[in-house]
């Protein structure tokens, strides 16, 4: 299976006492809340889409698995890509999301901010063949062998910088006239910003542009690395 890297949390660990049953049906998650009921850890919440998912036709990804790297959260997504977790309190967290066969893995990264944007965490994946069309649809050719650091800015927009890796020309995207829909275009501010074809020697890349400093993200082949963090202007 291949390999996604996203930055961003869900609801898990605190026992996995979030959890419905085992032998119970799973429901679809209702709307994020910020603060949840974690006894122990930050409430973590969002949803995995697929890459061309809009408001009005919702592609959410089913059944996949975060797992947070250094604590125990863990979640399933539901039907419409929900995720959520209690997960250990830290500055940001790392999760590894194993995805269903028919989409990419992740590593996702996101700041502790990023949770209480004035966007929900929402990560994006895609089929290979998607990734395919969609970078030659942006004059760019899909390099498996590369990673891909796919960013969310949460709340206002910012210029992103990836140094650490060489790539290829960055893309943005955002749906302030097309509400739900995303139109991208080549530049470096917007909701989404796209690092296509990084290059994954180093094993991590430095994402630098908004107020929080500088994030370090992992990177690796064939991999998505998808970060969720949050600019403000004051």
């Amino acid at each position: 299976m291949r390999t996604i890297a996203f930055g961003l949390l869900a609801l898990a660990a605190c026992g996995d006492n979030l959890s419905p049953a085992a032998d119970a049906p799973r429901p679809i998650d209702s709307a994020p809340v910020i603060d949840g009921p974690c006894a122990v850890g930050r409430y973590v919440t969002g949803e995995l889409l697929d890459l061309d998912s809009t408001t009005t036709a919702l592609a959410g990804i089913n059944n996949a698995t975060f797992t947070q790297r250094g604590g125990t959260a863990t979640d399933m997504t539901s039907p419409n890509g929900r995720f959520e977790m209690c997960a250990s309190s830290t500055t940001s967290f790392l999760f590894d999301v194993d995805a269903p066969a028919t989409h990419v893995d992740a590593i996702a990264y996101i700041e502790q901010e990023a949770l209480g944007g004035f966007r929900p965490l929402s990560v994006r994946t895609w089929t290979l063949a998607r990734a395919q069309s969609f970078y030659t649809s942006r004059g760019l050719t899909y390099n498996p062998a590369k990673a891909h650091v796919l960013v969310q800015l949460v709340s206002d927009g910012a210029q992103l910088t990836l140094t650490g890796g060489a790539h290829d020309a960055v893309q943005t995207a955002d749906d302030r006239t097309t509400p739900g829909t995303f139109v991208w275009q080549p530049g470096t501010t917007g909701t989404y910003v796209l690092f296509p074809n990084v290059d994954p020697a180093g094993g991590s890349v430095a994402l630098t542009g908004d107020y929080s400093g500088v994030h370090t993200l992992p990177v690796a082949a064939g991999t998505i690395t998808f970060a969720g963090v949050s600019v403000v202007y004051l």
